[in-house]
């Protein structure tokens, strides 16, 4: 966990709601990473149970814990992907845009404005040249 103790309170912006979901998130997961540790622990416990009463070897024993860690890691990696694309599916549902659909968004109205103002500067030069309005040149 993040140690906050060195930010001044004035600087700190509060979360967003989609931010505040995802902590949501991320905290339970935490939590279950928590009891994961402690199974781990109670694992290298038997283990090291199992190797004094000769039913494993050390080596045996350390590749098993091993392989359980690896595993635990895999499976919680992949929980969190699931998560992600939840709460990524969650935000389509609701109707949010991704910060890729904003930033395309953006591009296009810039593109949108630069074709305005060039259309007001040909319309300008047109009108100068052709000289004031309701007068025949001829």
């Amino acid at each position: 966990m993040a140690d906050t103790s060195g930010q001044e309170s004035g600087s700190e912006q509060p979360p967003s709601a989609a931010q505040g979901v995802r902590d949501l998130i991320e905290r339970t997961f935490l939590v279950g990473v928590g009891a994961a540790a402690l199974t781990k622990d109670r694992i290298q416990g038997l283990v090291e149970e199992f190797v004094r009463r000769g039913q494993l070897t050390g080596d045996e024993g350390r590749e098993m814990v091993d392989r359980l860690v690896a595993r635990s890691r895999s499976e919680a990696q992949s929980a969190l992907k699931k998560a992600d694309s939840s709460l990524h599916g969650a935000y389509r549902d609701m109707g949010l845009a991704t910060r890729r659909e904003l930033e395309d968004i953006d591009f296009r109205l810039r593109q949108l404005e630069h074709r305005i103002h060039l259309l007001e500067q040909t319309s300008d030069d047109s009108e100068s040249q052709a000289g004031p309005r309701g007068v025949s040149s001829e």
